[in-house]
């Protein structure tokens, strides 16, 4: 069926046991994956592998054991024939993920086991899938609403618009349609923005090639924000470290030092001080080693997982003021509040001359812009930012956060 080979085996990797034989279905597809149906261990020669007799009679519960593996492979075959009239993608892997979660109430991040919308299912739909799913439940409020009003204007733009109806001509209409309704080009990019994160969701659920062009050939511009980015140069960079200070001006200490923490991490000011000294660093890179030291938490904006390698200068920094005691990595009085910091920064910004207004943005842009031009791997990057890896089906990240990927990184921003 789909090119799927369905079928129920009995201990399929041969690890012995004195209890007995575990009963697995065997879904073959490429590659082999194994769903263990968690039942009563059976003798070996109770097993006949005869469709509808897996089980004999030799064994006292083989009539409900059959029934069991019968209602498994059923339910399996649903959910292909489901994909197959959708015309998705379905791998071996997917298939075992959706039966467990669906079937067997396995908890996987990610995953809430209701089919989503697919190709053939309206865009509106899938926006209030994709707000119902896991995924959306830390959205911070007004992004939330900017979805939801997304979900309003496709409505009114398209209503029966589909999935695989998303390519170069439907998003330049969708862009005509918003300034038709005079919005102005700051709201019409923030809309476009939101309906790409759909559909990359979309993508990445079943498996659909990510048509990145159809987004980037758009000629939408905020004519509200800034038209460069702003960062610190290295030689402003290095002004800034190098300024002295009196002791009367302590607090602008304080803010150079933890802005130059920024500029070395990617990391938001309200995300830094937000972290927990009992949650903030990842201890699997600690117990290899006590110098491997990570940052990690969530990301207030999306609710998005940040995992970020700590420099030399990032780690002096950041134990310089750190409070194991504290709620907070930092004491109150240390982490003042984000108005007070930039207009502190304001002043360091007139010691180096910096011309740009100096905000706590630049930060994040001064790393991005280093790495970038370093050749950082994309996915490390948006690791470190905390950026959507853009499924609702893949785990966030978690296969990359080892001691390699530590030393990776490290490589390009211990310099």
């Amino acid at each position: 069926m789909h090119d799927f080979k369905i079928k129920a085996v009995i201990n399929p990797k041969g690890k012995k046991s004195t209890e007995g034989e575990s009963i697995y279905i065997c879904i073959n597809k490429k590659i082999r994956k194994y769903i263990n149906l968690n039942l009563e261990k059976i003798p070996k020669q109770a097993w006949n592998g005869k469709p509808l007799k897996w089980v004999n009679n030799k064994y006292s519960y083989s009539e409900s054991h059959n029934l069991v593996i019968n209602r498994a492979i059923h339910n399996l075959k649903e959910i292909i024939q489901d994909h197959l009239r959708r015309d998705e993608v379905l791998t071996a892997e997917k298939l075992k993920k959706f039966y467990e979660v669906k079937h067997q109430g396995k908890k996987i991040r990610g995953i809430s086991g209701l089919m989503a919308p697919g190709a053939s299912d309206t865009i509106v739909s899938y926006i209030t899938y994709f707000l119902n799913s896991e995924r959306s439940i830390k959205l911070a409020p007004n992004t939330r609403k900017v979805y939801i009003t997304l979900k309003k204007l496709i409505d009114r733009f398209r209503s029966h618009a589909v999935m695989s109806e998303i390519n170069e001509e439907f998003i330049r209409s969708f862009v005509d349609f918003l300034r038709d309704e005079n919005k102005v080009e700051v709201t019409v990019a923030k809309y476009v923005d939101r309906l790409k994160v759909i559909y990359k969701e979309y993508c990445d659920q079943y498996g659909v090639i990510y048509k990145k062009r159809y987004f980037d050939i758009l000629d939408v511009q905020s004519n509200q924000g800034p038209k460069k980015i702003i960062y610190l140069d290295d030689k402003q960079y290095d002004q800034l470290i190098k300024l002295n200070f009196s002791e009367e001006e302590k607090r602008l200490e304080i803010t150079r030092d933890i802005f130059i923490l920024l500029c070395n991490t990617s990391l938001y000011y309200n995300d830094l001080i937000r972290l927990q000294p009992q949650s903030a660093f990842d201890q699997n890179l600690i117990n290899e080693n006590p110098d491997h030291f990570v940052l990690q938490g969530e990301r207030k904006k999306n609710g998005e997982g940040f995992w970020i390698p700590l420099n030399k200068v990032a780690k002096e920094i950041l134990f310089k003021y750190y409070c194991s005691d504290c709620s907070n990595i930092f004491p109150a009085s240390i982490a003042i509040s984000e108005q007070k910091f930039n207009q502190a920064l304001k002043v360091l910004a007139n010691r180096i001359n910096f011309d740009d207004k100096l905000s706590i943005i630049v930060g994040r842009k001064t790393f991005g812009t280093k790495v970038d031009k370093l050749g950082m791997d994309e996915k490390d990057i948006q690791m470190m930012y905390g950026h959507s890896p853009g499924s609702i089906l893949k785990k966030h990240y978690t296969e990359r956060r080892t001691v390699e990927t530590y030393l990776r990184i490290l490589s390009f921003i211990d310099k």
